[in-house]
């Protein structure tokens, strides 16, 4: 992903030429990569229910049933994508209830349920309950209400942390040796659910990911003279459009199920379902399900607010919005845009939690998180449009209104799901290596900080998962707080590098902050008006918002979610440049006493990369 800016189609690794995000496809190059957009979101949504589903309690819940709760997942979905992409970060991200949903909810379920308990990657089947004091609440409806309080308090928090500034104070303190594990370990943790919906068929999965390589990497300077598409900005037509390498997810993904479909239309045996898998299936038809059903808040009973509810909530808005800011810095990477700025990221999680709040209300078992999937999909087929994001929200909610069209989704063969996710999270983990350029990853520090943060986040859900002694504090409520994030490798990772990497002294240079980054503007400069015109551009609200907002925006707490003035950045710069004490830095800890490293440092701050931190 660190390529050169280099012009010629498939040389290194260009830049996204197919599309940039602040520019308007054609409605036809927009309608197919909304389609490819919404293939790689149905797959994670479909995963997301069908491990979650088997683990509520009583009876599994009927084949009308999951069509509706898909279709209000979908909807919701399409709702907080077009708040995102307008309101929100304005960066392409598509909405979707993330594992970091999933982790919680599962051990919600397993609490409710202790016969029905599952572990995260729906392998194991356990006979004992994770926490203490597990009891039958009673049917799958009631557990279903309690989920979606769960979530309802999830999208309340997320509001807090949006609107108080929080999320942009932690974003401008993360450097390389936060980012690096943190981005990695989002794409390790997937790794078995990945191999666990391969396994249905390893010869379906290996197909697509062999289709998706081949498209993406050794044929991604191959252009289809026939897929000439016009420019609507320009009134031009661009023959050079790299069709494979930008569909190379979405061909790939429908080939396969075109196969799959022939396959099962002359009855040849081709998915193995063994006991545990089987229990994960969809149901046979969809057939029952109504063709139109607008989602409507309680239509599942309002949710259920209980102190389990509480804490399970608390620990999902803490871990999907730690994915979420990874996600916003990985799709600013993948795209080459300008640095993520502080208000960008908060309004960011404020549409996410009116997403999640919206989510909660209709009953759905999983708030609304920017999806890592889609994005890495993004850099993996080099094209990335918000116009086309836009649009696979409309689709999404086109969807949610008809649970029939919905429920087909639910013939998506297993092996497809685990192919997906094997080519879209690989990327998480390549874009998270490196960042490790930046570092002097030979330092003794940076190793053990990585290693340590990488190791106990596989290590501690590991053992939470098959640890026969229960986590007992005393308190029902604590211990599912305590076991809902502990067993989410994001917030370990994310905690502990965030926590080591700004309490271990350490030089500038051996922490990432003196690099400069080759596709980004010196962020230290804060004279160059083409940065702010390039932030504005690719994080600015839209122009007829913007116009009503400078009166307001300097009042608590709308200060946070707001750009400030050219006129304030420079009294900020002048103020950073001119009153910092000579061993304070911009970081938690002061700069080293030590005047081996001062000489060189003061004459770069304008060399600073676009992480580096303002006080």
């Amino acid at each position: 992903m660190n390529g050169g800016r280099g012009k010629a189609p498939g040389a290194g690794s260009p830049m996204l030429t197919s599309c940039s995000s602040q520019k308007m496809c054609s409605w036809m190059m927009s309608c197919c990569l909304a389609l490819q957009h919404l293939a790689v979101q149905t797959s994670l949504l479909c995963i997301f229910h069908l491990l979650l589903l088997p683990t509520l309690p009583q009876e599994p819940p009927h084949a009308q049933t999951t069509s509706k709760l898909l279709a209000q997942s979908l909807f919701a979905c399409g709702i907080s994508t077009v708040l995102q992409t307008t309101l929100g970060s304005r960066l392409p991200l598509v909405q979707i209830p993330s594992f970091e949903y999933l982790v919680p909810a599962m051990v919600l379920s397993s609490h409710l349920s202790p016969g029905a308990s599952k572990d995260r990657n729906g392998t194991a089947m356990a006979s004992t309950c994770l926490v203490p004091h597990c009891r039958d609440t009673g049917s799958w409806a009631d557990s279903l209400q309690e989920v979606s309080g769960a979530v309802l308090i999830s999208g309340l928090i997320q509001l807090v942390l949006g609107v108080s500034g929080v999320c942009g104070w932690a974003v401008q303190h993360c450097g390389p040796m936060v980012l690096a594990p943190s981005l990695s370990i989002i794409g390790l943790s997937t790794y078995k659910e990945a191999a666990f919906f391969c396994s249905t068929n390893w010869g379906v999965a290996l197909l697509l990911m062999l289709l998706a390589v081949t498209f993406s990497q050794h044929l991604r300077s191959c252009r289809l003279p026939f897929c000439a598409w016009p420019h609507a900005w320009e009134g031009s037509t661009e023959y050079s459009v790299p069709t494979l390498r930008t569909f190379s997810v979405l061909l790939p993904f429908a080939g396969v199920c075109i196969v799959c479909a022939i396959l099962s239309y002359f009855h040849v045996p081709w998915e193995s379902l063994d006991v545990t898998v089987a229990q994960l299936s969809w149901a046979n038809s969809t057939s029952n399900a109504p063709w139109i059903r607008i989602p409507y808040a309680g239509a599942w009973r309002w949710p259920l607010l209980t102190p389990r509810a509480l804490a399970v909530g608390i620990a999902m808005a803490i871990g999907s919005s730690m994915n979420s800011v990874g996600c916003y810095v990985l799709c600013g990477r993948l795209l080459r845009v300008p640095r993520l700025p502080s208000h960008a990221c908060n309004r960011g999680l404020c549409m996410e939690g009116l997403g999640s709040l919206l989510a909660g209300l209709l009953g759905t078992t999983g708030g609304t998180a920017s999806s890592i999937a889609n994005t890495c999909a993004t850099g993996f087929t080099q094209a990335g449009s918000c116009h086309s994001v836009q649009v696979s929200a409309l689709l999404c909610m086109v969807l949610g209104m008809s649970p029939r069209l919905a429920g087909l989704l639910t013939h998506i063969p297993l092996a497809v799901h685990g192919g997906v996710l094997c080519v879209t999270y690989a990327v998480a983990v390549g874009t998270g290596i490196s960042y490790f350029q930046y570092t002097d990853i030979d330092s003794g520090r940076n190793i053990f900080i990585v290693g340590f943060a990488m190791f106990m986040a596989l290590l501690v859900p590991r053992w939470f998962g098959t640890a026969l002694t229960p986590l007992a504090t005393g308190w029902v409520p604590l211990d599912l707080l305590f076991l809902s994030l502990l067993m989410v490798p994001v917030f370990l990772t994310g905690f502990l590098s965030f926590f080591l990497e700004n309490t271990v002294s350490g030089t500038l240079e051996e922490r990432g902050l003196l690099s400069e980054q080759p596709w980004k503007a010196r962020a230290g400069d804060c004279n160059l008006h083409g940065e702010r015109g390039e932030v504005s551009q690719a994080y600015g609200l839209p122009t007829g918002l913007r116009r009503l907002l400078p009166s307001s925006c300097k009042a608590f707490p709308c200060c946070f979610l707001c750009p400030r003035s050219e006129e304030e950045e420079e009294s900020s710069c002048a103020t950073e440049e001119g009153t910092a004490a000579p061993g304070e830095g911009t970081h938690l800890l002061p700069k080293p006493s030590s005047g081996e490293l001062q000489p060189a440092i003061r004459p770069s701050q304008t060399d600073m990369p676009a992480w580096h931190t303002v006080a």
